[in-house]
């Protein structure tokens, strides 16, 4: 979907797919006044279009939300052992000693305010940050072009610190795949595809009544639009109104401030 989509009110997003999904019902009305009668009885064709309509809503709907809120709870608990990972890292580095743990600290520190600052806005408009990539590049490689004392105290410490380093490097890894969704490409088409299959097979529901027809039509639009809206939002997790934000890394910031504070140090 368009950038501009995830950035659009809650009630202007549905408003428009509701919009779409009636125009779509409104044609298979016509089609279905027009040329049903040469056909086929209307008492079949809306058994059909009901057997469309609720497989489509207890499968296909149902498992997209299904998967999508699983994805979403997947990468908030990821996002937090990231953000934990970046505090361990920090405080592992500082045991190090030495002239080395206040160059490393700043990296972290750097590292750390482009993940808020920049990364997360970039990541809104559905693209990486190429600073925070460089950023994270930057203290990988100088973690890795550390050379340890010649002690065993020193060498465990170090390892502990690749340790850190790797899953921090695992967790990123995993927190940006979610970036560009599951819904793209054919995937996407085929959606959309049947939004539209099933939104125009319920303009073949006929009564007795237009009123009561036209009131049947709009409820089963209402479902399928504000379906196909919360799937939609939950797909491109770093965007729209359903968003995983940067909270557990703003929540290490402040740590990290609180303890520099604290014991009168200035990062």
């Amino acid at each position: 979907m368009p950038d501009s989509f995830y950035h659009l009110p809650i009630y202007v997003a549905l408003v428009l797919i509701f919009l779409v999904c009636n125009i779509v019902s409104l044609f298979g009305y016509l089609v279905s006044h027009r040329f049903l009668s040469r056909v086929d009885n209307k008492d079949i064709v809306t058994k059909v279009v009901w057997q469309t309509v609720l497989f489509f809503s207890t499968i296909f709907i149902t498992f997209w939300i299904a998967t999508n809120w699983s994805n979403i709870g997947t990468l908030k608990q990821t996002t937090i052992r990231e953000a934990n990972s970046v505090a361990q890292l920090y405080n592992d580095i500082g045991s190090l000693g030495g002239a080395e743990s206040p160059f490393f600290e700043t990296k972290i520190l750097n590292y750390l305010n482009l993940i808020v600052e920049d990364e997360y806005p970039h990541l809104s408009h559905g693209e990486e940050s190429s600073k925070t990539n460089v950023a994270f590049r930057d203290l990988v490689l100088s973690i890795y072009d550390y050379k340890p004392l010649p002690q065993l105290s020193d060498e465990l410490r170090y390892n502990r610190i690749l340790e850190q380093v790797t899953d921090l490097s695992n967790y990123r890894e995993n927190r940006l795949g979610f970036l560009s969704g599951n819904l793209n490409g054919p995937l996407l088409l085929f959606f959309i595809m049947m939004i539209f299959l099933g939104c125009f097979w319920t303009g073949f529901i006929n009564t007795r009544n237009f009123r009561f027809t036209l009131f049947i039509i709009m409820s089963q639009n209402l479902i399928m639009s504000s379906s196909s809206w919360l799937i939609l939002e939950m797909d491109m997790p770093f965007q729209g109104q359903l968003r995983v934000d940067s909270t557990p890394f703003v929540g290490v910031q402040d740590e990290i401030k609180s303890f520099s504070s604290y014991h009168g140090l200035k990062k």
